[in-house]
C-alpha cells in the first residue's frame, strides 16, 4: 500500500498512468521487501527462540520448530534480493531513468537486509526505529514515487515526515509484545530500554504528530493545486484513537496487549488503505 501510495501521489501531480511500468517497478520493490521476511527469520532465529508469535509479532517460528531450513531461508534471501538487483538494473536501463533510481532502490534493499544482518544489526544497535521511519516514510512509498516519475519533487517531500511517524508507531507497536524477548536477545529498541508504558506514549505522540502534519500541509495548502489533504487528516484519526486507546487499557495482561497491537496495526492498515482510494478517487474522479 506504501509502494502505490507513492504511485498514486505521483499520477496526481501529472505523471500518465503506465500499468507495465507499475508491475515491473513492484518486482524491483516487491522481491526486496519480501526478502526481508526471510533474512530476518534467519538473523533472528536465536531471539526468536524466547519469543511469542502473535500476528505481527515474534517471527514466524519457522526456523525455531525446524533448524533444517536455516540454510534454505538465507538463500531465498539472498536470491531475492539479488532478483531486486537484477530487475533494478534492467528497469533503469530501460526506461532510462538517472542512475539515482538505481542507488535509491539498492540503498532501500541493503537497509531492509542491515535491519537484522551483520556486521551491521540495526535493530540490535538501537537503531531499528530509525530504519523503519526511514522504510516507512521515505523508501517504500518513494519507490513508488520514483518509479512513476523517476524523481523526488515536493509533493512526495511534503508527505515523507509524516509517514515516518506512522513507521514509528507501526515499529512500537510491533515491539511491545516482543519486550521480554527482545530484552533476552540483546536488542535495544525504545520499548527495552524505557518500558512498555513508555512505548505507548510514543505511539501516541506519533500518531498525533503525523496528524498534526498532515493538518499543517492542508493549513498552509501545500501543493493544494494537486491534493486535497482533508481526507488524509480525516482518516489520520484511526491510528491516533487506536494509539490513546492503548494508554487507557491495561496492557499488562498479555491478552490486553495483543489485542492492543490488533487494533494498532487494523488502523494502521485501514488507515494507509482510505488514503489510496482518496488518491484513487482524487485521479478519476
Amino acid at each position: 500500500m506504501l509502494y502505490l501510495l507513492g504511485y498514486l501521489l505521483a499520477v496526481l501531480g501529472g505523471v500518465e498512468i503506465d500499468l507495465t511500468k507499475f508491475v515491473f517497478g513492484y518486482f524491483v520493490f516487491g522481491t526486496a521487501h519480501l526478502s526481508v521476511s526471510f533474512s530476518n527469520d534467519y538473523f533472528d532465529r536465536y531471539s526468536d527462540r524466547n519469543s511469542v508469535k502473535t500476528s505481527f509479532s515474534g517471527g514466524s517460528k519457522v526456523l525455531v520448530e525446524q533448524p533444517k531450513l536455516e540454510c534454505l531461508a538465507l538463500k531465498f534471501a539472498v536470491l531475492l534480493l539479488c532478483f531486486s538487483t537484477i530487475t533494478n538494473i534492467i528497469f533503469t536501463i530501460i526506461y532510462g531513468y538517472n542512475f539515482c533510481f538505481f542507488i535509491f532502490t539498492l540503498l532501500g534493499g541493503l537497509l531492509g537486509w542491515f535491519y537484522t544482518a551483520p556486521p551491521v544489526k540495526l535493530s540490535y544497535k538501537g537503531l531499528s526505529e530509525m530504519s523503519t521511519m526511514l522504510a516507512v516514510g521515505f523508501f517504500m512509498p518513494g519507490m513508488g514515487y520514483l518509479v512513476a516519475s523517476g524523481t523526488i519533487d515536493s509533493l512526495f517531500l511534503f508527505l515523507i515526515l509524516p509517514l515516518s511517524c506512522y513507521g514509528l508507531f507501526f515499529i512500537i507497536t510491533v515491539e511491545l509484545p516482543d519486550f521480554e524477548s527482545d530484552s533476552i536477545g540483546n536488542k535495544r529498541n525504545i520499548v527495552v530500554k524505557w518500558g512498555q508504558t513508555a512505548g505507548k506514549l510514543v505511539t501516541v505522540v506519533a500518531t498525533l504528530a503525523g496528524t498534526l502534519l498532515l493538518t499543517a500541509l492542508l493549513f498552509f495548502e501545500i501543493n493544494s493545486e494537486m491534493v486535497d489533504w482533508t481526507p488524509f487528516v480525516i482518516f489520520s484519526a484511526l491510528p491516533l484513537l487506536a494509539s490513546i486507546t492503548g494508554l487507557l487499557w491495561d496492557t499488562n495482561n498479555r491478552r490486553t496487549l495483543i489485542r492492543q497491537v490488533m487494533l494498532n496495526m487494523a488502523s494502521m492498515i485501514g488507515f494507509l488503505f482510505l488514503m489510496n482510494v482518496s488518491l484513487i478517487l482524487q485521479n478519476f474522479w
